[in-house]
């Protein structure tokens, strides 16, 4: 049976378990089904009806070193809405600097001297607000402004990350999240590092299964390494026995040429390019990630839920 198909037919048995009908239930899964809670100074939780989602970390605590270190940058976390546990990384565990869905470049360089915005070891980004927080029947979405910061108090970005959730009416859906940033340097800068140490990026949790980690690409036999510009790649990865699908999806309008850095076993990967920017210039970014349980649909159904991305966006 095709992929499509069993696709449908899942959508339909489940419907037809709870005696309703499509359009029911996608009213049922969108009217009033998203929330964003606001724990105290340091998160922004997500949820979809009743289940946990997504756990926006925008805390910045210099207290010290160490509370200064699990805080260097905003990022997301993805949750398992069964489980209630993140299935990103945190702080910690092998490279602490890879956190959730996040973006950086290692060697962001200005006139005065090049810059680490990646390991955070020469530079910090701190969440400053919320610009926006909205909630709709069929999403919801927050607009952080972060700033960008290197020697001492110099802010050379300001930011404003929006992140959307939306779900597809999927059983096996967790969210679909889209990531639009506006990148407004306050100097003249160059974005640049190399595929593994920048760009915007997905590591899932340090516990990932190596041994597990599988990676898709558009076509048969593609080469991250070698072909640029791919409109998206999957990874499959397992953690605690369970299994989980993310296509992180690259916008065309998105600076070129970019390359995906999607090879590791530990499982982070993402789109990466180089950019020069002028001061008072403004850079925006469009991704998606789509999150599932279990494996990964075929590539047609990917490039579909692709082409559908992009021609509205």
């Amino acid at each position: 049976m095709h992929k499509t198909e069993n696709r449908n037919r899942k959508i339909h048995g489940l419907l037809l378990s709870v005696g309703i009908t499509f359009l029911g239930a996608f009213e049922l899964l969108s009217a009033q089904a998203f929330t964003l809670t606001d724990s105290g100074n340091h998160q922004l939780d997500i949820h979809i009806g009743d289940k946990p989602v997504g756990r926006y970390m925008f805390g910045h605590d210099p207290s010290t070193p160490e509370s200064l270190h699990q805080t260097y940058k905003p990022f997301l976390h993805i949750i398992d809405p069964e489980t209630k546990k993140p299935i990103t990384k945190g702080p910690g565990g092998q490279f602490t600097h890879h956190r959730g869905i996040y973006l950086g470049w290692n060697r962001l360089t200005t006139d005065e001297g090049r810059f680490d915005l990646w390991h955070m070891n020469k530079g910090l980004q701190i969440h400053r607000s919320f610009e926006e927080k909205n909630i709709t029947p069929q999403s919801a979405s927050f607009t952080s402004n972060v700033h960008w910061i290197v020697a001492g108090e110099k802010v050379v970005i300001d930011e404003m990350r929006t992140m959307t959730f939306t779900h597809d009416g999927l059983p096996e859906t967790i969210a679909i999240v889209d990531l639009t940033t506006e990148l407004s340097p306050m100097v003249n800068l160059e974005l640049n590092g190399d595929p593994e140490h920048a760009g915007v990026q997905y590591r899932p949790a340090n516990e990932v299964d190596k041994k597990a980690t599988k990676y898709l690409f558009p076509k048969e036999g593609q080469d991250p390494r070698k072909d640029f510009n791919l409109p998206w790649v999957n990874e499959y990865y397992e953690l605690n026995g369970k299994g989980y699908s993310v296509t992180h999806m690259n916008h065309p309008d998105n600076p070129k040429p970019s390359r995906y850095s999607a090879y590791r076993n530990y499982g982070r990967f993402g789109a990466f390019f180089t950019k020069s920017l002028d001061k008072g210039e403004k850079l925006t970014l469009k991704y998606r990630f789509a999150i599932r349980k279990g494996k990964p649909e075929d590539r047609s159904e990917i490039q579909e839920d692709y082409t559908k991305w992009i021609s509205k966006n």
